[in-house]
C-alpha cells in the first residue's frame, strides 16, 4: 500500500490583505458560509470564491475572492460583487482575468463572471435568457475542450405538445469568455464533444419503432455543420456520451435500456447494462459494441442498498456521467454517479434528500473494449448541503484512478493506516471521531488493474468537500476546498507517494 501524505492546509484567517476594496466581514462572519467554488490556479496562487450569509434568513454579507500563495496562506482577499456567489460549474484562470461560469441547467441560462486581477473589478453577462413557455422542455448542454482554451454551452427548447425541437442555440465562449460566434441551427444533442479547435461533436439518439437505435453524429463549426445517422440493430440505447476524439475515431459509451417490463427502476427508466464502441467521423465506421450487463452487485451500488432492500415508490435514483479521465495508452476511464433522492415529510413541510454516494467505472482501451470494471458505494448521505454535489477524482501518471469522497464510519475500509494532521480548523486523525455526524474523507484509489483499496482521511468534525478539485505535479497531488458552514472553511494538500 503506498503512503499518503496530507500537507498542511492554512484555513481563512481574518488577517488577509484586501488590495482592491475594505472587507468588512467580522470574525463571526467568515464562520456563516453559503456557497464556495475553488477556480482554479496560475503560475503563483489559487484562487477561491466565498458567498457569505450572516443571519439565518441568508441575507448576503458580501462575496469574497481569497489569493492563496503555494504555500497555501492567503495573501489577498476583496469583496466582489454579489452576483458572483453563484457556485461556478467551470471555471478559468488565464494571466489577467479569473472567469467563472454559472450554467443554470434547470432554467436554462448560462450566468458568466469575469474578475480582473488588477483591479478585481467583476463583469457579468447572462446568456440564454428568454422567455420560454413554461409547458416546453429544455436541455442545455455544456462542454470544455481538453486544453482549457475553450467553453461551449448550447440550448435546446422541446415543444411540449409532439417533443419537436422548437430552437437550438449554440454559443462558442474563449478562456476569458470573449464570444467567438453564437449561432442557432438544429442540432439535438445528449452529449457534446469540443475538440482543442473548436470543433463540437453533438451526439443524440432515439429508439425506432422496431427498437433499433438510431444515433445522430453532429459536427458543427462557425460556418458549417455537417450530421450522420447511424443505425445500430437490435440494440436500445438508453443513454451515450462522447469520452475521447483520438484522430476523428470516437471513443463512446453509455447505458443500455432495457425491457419495459424490468422490475429495476433507474433513471425514471430501464438500463440493463453497459455498451462502448468506436466511430470514425470521417468513414462512417462503426467498431466492435462492447456489452456489459448489470449484476445484482451493481444494482446495489446503483440503488445504494444492502441486499434485499429494493427502492421505495417515491425514491429516485439517477445516473449521471462523471468528467472523463484520459489513460497514458489513448483510452479513457469513464464512471457514473447515481444520484440516489428520497422524498422526505415532516411537519415542516415536503423536501428532497439528495445522496450522491455511489460510483461504477469502466476502463476503455483506444479501441473501445472494455479492460475491467469496479465500483463502491457509500452511506453518506450529502443532504441539501452546499454545492457537495460534486464527486471530485482525478488519474495520476501511472494510470492510478483516484476519488476523494466523503465517507459514514459504518463503512469498512480496506486500510486504517494512521494519517495525521492537525491545522486551524479542522484536525485530522486516525482515531474516531466525536459527535453526531461521524463523517470522515476517504481516499478510494483503483490501480491500473481496476484493483480498489481504501485508505482514510479522518475528521474530527462535520466537513464537506466543496466544489471541483485541481490535479497537480501529474497527478500526484490534488488540491482541495473545504466547508462545514459553521467553521471558516480553506484549503488543503494531499499528496500521494
Amino acid at each position: 500500500m503506498k503512503k499518503i501524505i496530507l500537507a498542511l492546509g492554512i484555513l481563512l484567517s481574518i488577517g488577509g490583505m484586501a488590495s482592491a476594496q475594505k472587507v468588512e466581514l467580522s470574525e463571526r462572519d467568515e464562520f456563516i458560509r453559503y456557497e464556495s467554488s475553488l477556480l482554479g490556479m496560475d503560475e503563483n496562487n489559487y484562487y477561491v470564491l466565498v458567498g457569505y450569509s450572516y443571519d439565518k434568513k441568508d441575507n448576503y454579507k458580501g462575496t469574497i475572492l481569497y489569493t492563496y500563495d503555494k504555500n497555501l496562506k492567503i495573501v489577498d482577499k476583496t469583496n466582489i460583487d454579489e452576483k458572483t456567489r453563484e457556485v461556478a460549474t467551470d471555471a478559468f484562470v488565464t494571466d489577467n482575468k479569473i472567469s467563472m461560469i454559472r450554467a443554470d441547467y434547470n432554467g436554462g441560462k448560462i450566468h458568466c463572471h469575469v474578475i480582473d486581477k488588477a483591479t478585481k473589478k467583476c463583469d457579468t453577462k447572462t446568456y440564454f435568457d428568454d422567455n420560454l413557455d413554461r409547458r416546453d422542455r429544455l436541455l442545455l448542454s455544456t462542454a470544455k475542450s481538453a486544453d482549457d482554451s475553450l467553453f461551449f454551452a448550447m440550448k435546446t427548447v422541446y415543444n411540449a405538445k409532439d417533443e419537436s425541437i422548437k430552437s437550438s442555440k449554440m454559443i462558442l465562449f474563449d478562456n476569458e469568455l470573449n464570444e467567438l460566434w453564437q449561432k442557432e441551427y438544429f442540432a439535438p444533442a445528449s452529449s457534446l464533444f469540443l475538440t482543442n479547435d473548436g470543433e463540437v461533436i453533438a451526439v443524440a439518439h432515439y429508439i425506432t419503432d422496431d427498437n433499433n437505435s438510431v444515433v445522430r453524429f453532429t459536427t458543427i463549426n462557425g460556418d458549417d455543420e455537417v450530421y450522420v445517422d447511424e443505425e445500430f440493430q437490435n440494440f436500445r440505447i438508453g443513454d451515450i456520451n462522447v469520452a475521447a476524439c483520438n484522430n476523428d475515431e470516437l471513443i463512446m459509451y453509455g447505458l443500455i435500456k432495457s425491457d419495459d417490463k424490468r422490475l429495476d427502476k433507474i433513471g425514471r427508466t430501464y438500463y440493463k447494462g453497459f455498451f462502448s464502441f468506436t466511430y470514425n467521423l470521417k468513414t462512417r465506421a462503426i467498431g466492435t459494441i462492447n456489452k456489459y450487463d448489470f449484476t445484482a452487485d451493481d444494482y446495489k451500488i446503483i440503488m445504494n442498498q444492502k441486499a434485499g432492500k429494493k427502492l421505495k415508490v417515491a425514491d429516485v435514483a439517477f445516473l449521471q456521467p462523471l468528467e472523463v479521465l484520459p489513460t497514458s495508452d489513448g483510452g479513457v476511464v469513464v464512471a457514473y454517479n447515481p444520484d440516489y433522492e428520497t422524498v422526505i415529510k415532516s411537519q415542516y413541510g415536503t423536501s428532497m434528500y439528495k445522496s450522491k454516494e455511489s460510483v461504477l467505472l469502466w476502463r476503455l482501451r483506444p479501441d473501445g473494449t472494455i479492460a475491467w470494471h469496479n465500483g463502491f458505494r457509500r452511506i453518506m448521505n450529502t443532504g441539501m448541503f452546499e454545492n457537495s454535489w460534486y464527486t471530485p477524482h482525478y488519474i495520476t501518471e501511472t494510470d492510478e484512478v483516484v476519488f476523494i469522497v466523503e465517507d459514514d464510519l459504518k463503512d469498512k475500509l480496506d486500510n486504517e493506516s494512521p494519517v495525521k494532521i492537525v491545522s486551524k480548523s479542522y484536525a485530522y486523525e486516525a482515531s474516531k471521531p466525536a459527535g453526531k455526524l461521524p463523517t470522515r474523507i476517504s481516499m478510494i484509489r483503483f490501480d491500473k488493474d481496476g484493483n480498489m483499496t481504501k485508505e482514510p482521511l479522518h475528521s474530527e468534525k462535520k466537513m464537506l468537500l466543496v466544489g471541483k478539485h485541481y490535479v497537480l505535479d501529474n497527478g500526484k497531488a490534488v488540491l482541495l476546498y473545504v466547508s462545514n458552514k459553521k467553521e471558516p472553511g480553506g484549503l488543503i494538500r494531499i499528496d500521494i507517494k
